[in-house]
């Protein structure tokens, strides 16, 4: 073993390629027309049924993901987060707004997805997006399923989340340890996304259990180290300078953390947020992009991934809508720049081949990040 890894160029912060500065030339059009040919992309490439995504792929590696399960938890999240992005742009076409209704009422009766098998949970990501974009539709009225759909869906997802909390308070997406009925494994950011999704359900009026909010808090808590970065999972508590929990692989989850803990009454201040955006946006940004395409997960620098890469970026520009005008301001021109680099010729976002659910769910990310950040100078009419 010591003397194949003599040959190997391990990775380290010297050899990183500096990919923040380079910008591919899909990234280079207008704010508007970034949005409207997303926007584009999500309506000529909805399913029939009302949904996103596909279970075909044409490569040679993929995340193991049950079937046909693991694939139902996929659709059900991408579809939640296409909604997301179609519905935050103020770019409202009369096709979006048609997509857009075909897709919620496609959430209703699919959204509540069951656990594929004993080790493979995806359907918490089905579990946070879908009552994200349940709370967000309750919020604006939207149309495609009615009042009492929504409440009715969005209090089984509750109900679920409630369910899959590991002992520890916090939720995941695998379980190889025990496979039992209440899993045993979690991650930071999987709790901070069911959190986010839950706050958001308690103000558009649906019930939610105070203990659970409470449990998933003190857990994200625990994880938060004094640099500000988030441990991957409570179970790397005793790693906690492994690459992965630094700031430069914890950048694209610490601003989920981050807002989940904001939201929730604990103690994060402006200054955290803006901490937790210069991480991403400027300090550690060639890390975060250095993983983007790499089909193995965790290959990259500090362990980083590209999944993370969309999911970080929409949820730093939720945390901006926290923060002063200037703020905004500021970190939105370096924000927009960052979620452009993922840009494609035919208006669509990635940032991990998955199945065929890249595209749209990186798709619905990107219109949900762009739809927040101050539009640059040239752009405001």
């Amino acid at each position: 073993m010591i003397g194949l890894l003599a040959g190997v160029a391990l990775p380290d912060d010297v050899s990183a390629p500096n990919l923040a500065r380079q910008a591919p030339p899909a990234a280079k059009v207008s704010f508007d027309e970034a949005i409207r040919t997303g926007v584009d992309w999500l309506v000529k490439n909805q399913n029939p049924d009302g949904s996103w995504g596909k279970r075909t792929s044409g490569r040679m590696w993929e995340v193991g993901a049950s079937v046909p399960g693991g694939h139902y938890a996929f659709e059900a999240a991408t579809t939640a987060i296409a909604w997301m992005g179609l519905s935050d742009v103020s770019h409202q076409p009369e096709a979006s707004r048609k997509a857009q209704a075909r897709a919620l009422q496609w959430l209703v009766r699919n959204v509540r997805v069951k656990r594929p098998r004993g080790g493979e949970l995806y359907n918490t990501w089905s579990f946070g997006f879908g009552l994200q974009a349940l709370a967000q539709a309750l919020l604006k009225k939207a149309p495609g399923a009615t009042e009492v759909e929504l409440r009715a869906t969005a209090a089984e997802l509750v109900k679920a989340i409630g369910i899959y909390q590991t002992p520890d308070g916090g939720l995941g997406y695998y379980d190889f340890r025990t496979r039992t009925y209440r899993p045993s494994w979690s991650t930071s950011f999987t709790t901070a996304t069911g959190l986010v999704a839950l706050h958001l359900a308690e103000r558009a009026g649906v019930d939610v259990p105070p203990k659970v909010v409470a449990k998933s808090r003190d857990h994200i808590l625990r994880c938060r180290t004094p640099t500000g970065s988030y441990l991957y999972g409570s179970y790397m508590k005793y790693y906690p300078h492994a690459g992965i929990n630094k700031p430069q692989g914890s950048s694209m989850r610490t601003q989920t953390c981050n807002l989940a803990l904001r939201f929730t009454g604990a103690k994060i201040t402006d200054k955290d947020l803006r901490r937790g955006l210069e991480d991403l946006l400027i300090r550690h940004h060639r890390f975060a992009i250095a993983g983007v395409r790499r089909p193995i997960p965790h290959e990259s620098w500090y362990a980083v991934s590209g999944y993370f890469y969309l999911y970080g970026h929409m949820y730093a520009a939720m945390v901006l809508e926290q923060l002063p005008e200037t703020d905004r301001k500021y970190f939105s021109k370096k924000l927009i720049e960052a979620v452009l680099k993922t840009r494609q010729p035919d208006g669509s976002y990635w940032d991990y081949p998955l199945y065929g659910y890249h595209k749209p769910y990186g798709t619905g990310f990107a219109l949900m990040a762009l739809a927040r950040c101050t539009p640059p100078a040239a752009a405001v009419k």
